[in-house]
């Protein structure tokens, strides 16, 4: 390789190490700030099994909305448990641990927050509430909302050409 290819090789990794740091920086919508609180020992498995075990414990869960409930004063929202993957997202739309519920101050439109909307919450562990689910009891561990973000609606794909740019690495010759 000649030096002054080896120079602009080694000056395109440079940027290209510089852009990946500054774009996972980016990787979640939630804050850093909240992220830190989470236990991340904590998994969604030993939260449904005993929610009252770890009351005042921040967890950082996501799934899709099943329904939403408005109160004079607060909202519950019933979330399907997905697992998260970039940027926090629920996926997996065929893998489910349980339910929980989040509970947040306010009113939130049912209308917006309503069914298969996925959603990523952090928040502390508040306890357990049980509910009729069709013939049996089940047990929800409830999450007091302290940050929150509703995934925006995905886009059809039958409606047309779509165009995709990114970032990749590579090696030219």
């Amino acid at each position: 390789m000649h030096m002054k290819t080896k120079r602009n090789y080694n000056l395109f990794m440079y940027i290209a190490i510089a852009g990946f740091f500054l774009l996972s920086g980016c990787a979640s919508v939630i804050s850093q700030r909240a992220l830190d609180e989470v236990d991340r020992t904590l998994m969604f498995e030993q939260l449904l099994e005993n929610p009252e075990a770890h009351k005042g414990k921040t967890v950082l869960l996501g799934g899709t909305i099943i329904e939403t409930q408005n109160f004079s004063d607060r909202t519950h929202l019933v979330i399907l448990q997905r697992p998260l993957g970039f940027r926090k997202r629920p996926i997996a739309e065929d893998v489910s641990r349980g339910r929980f519920i989040i509970n947040t101050p306010g009113f939130l439109d049912p209308a917006i927050y309503r069914n298969e909307r996925k959603i990523t919450v952090v928040g502390s562990v508040m306890g357990t509430e049980v509910r009729a689910l069709g013939k049996t009891e089940y047990s929800y561990p409830v999450v007091e909302k302290q940050e929150l973000y509703l995934w925006p609606l995905e886009e059809s794909t039958e409606t047309g050409p779509r165009v995709h740019f990114g970032v990749g690495i590579g090696i030219w010759r």
